[in-house]
């Protein structure tokens, strides 16, 4: 990575199961990753409303994995959306601009 991007990191907490939550992030986001802090699966999608009712198509981070973007050649402001069969679970992001 060049050294003059900078990084912006989120806790985002999924307090309750199957319900979804999202975390905007920074304009001009180059790359971002993300992972589970703690031991559970979380379903993600990049648009609202498929993750909290396990609507197709979105995605499962399997416990243990990570999530990474690969660099993102347009200029985004991504909105990441979480969920979890699992309460009280910490979702970890960093974002790149």
């Amino acid at each position: 990575m060049a050294s003059k991007r900078s990084a912006t990191l989120y806790n985002l907490p999924l307090t309750s199961a199957n319900t979804e939550y999202s975390q905007a992030l920074p304009e001009d986001t180059k790359w971002f990753e993300f992972q589970c802090r703690t031991a559970a699966d979380v379903r993600f999608a990049f648009v609202t409303g498929l993750v909290a009712g396990s609507t197709e198509p979105y995605i499962t981070l399997k416990s243990g994995q990570s999530y990474d973007s690969g660099e993102l050649y347009t200029a985004s402001k991504p909105t990441l959306f979480c969920a979890s069969g699992s309460a009280g679970v910490v979702v970890e992001i960093i974002a790149w601009t």
